[in-house]
């Protein structure tokens, strides 16, 4: 919405350079003309919705910091996205991008012995 470009409360899918580089975005240029059905409230829904498997976690990273559920597992597990006591590294932009994260897409198909009990524990670990 800055700068007058993006709409309040509608995000679509933006698949331009594939599904592991796809985002969510609120600009007028890509959400006109999308059906209503394609169009989410939240940026965070969008990308739950059309990029769970993302092993990119590209559309979760565009999110404002206070909106990751990786950096606010408290909001991932309260909306449901966020196992609780679970979490995995995601090197999805390389070491130095990394982060923890209790998404359920993240943390489904890691094997036992890379899930931390806490964000911190994982980040210590991990980083």
């Amino acid at each position: 919405t800055a700068a007058g470009l993006g709409l309040p409360d509608q995000f679509v899918a933006v698949f331009a350079n594939g599904y592991e580089d796809g985002y969510c975005s609120n600009l007028k240029a890509d959400v006109i003309g999308t059906p209503e059905a394609q169009i989410y409230e939240s940026e965070l829904e969008c990308c739950t919705e059309n990029f769970a498997d993302q092993t990119t976690g590209t559309c979760i990273s565009n999110l404002d910091g206070d909106r990751q559920p990786s950096g606010q597992p408290s909001l991932g597990t309260a909306a449901g996205l966020g196992l609780p006591d679970q979490f995995v590294a995601v090197f999805a932009n390389g070491y130095e991008d990394g982060y923890c994260s209790n998404l359920k897409a993240d943390v489904i198909g890691t094997p036992e012995a890379q899930i931390y009990e806490s964000e911190f524990e994982c980040c210590t670990e991990e980083f």
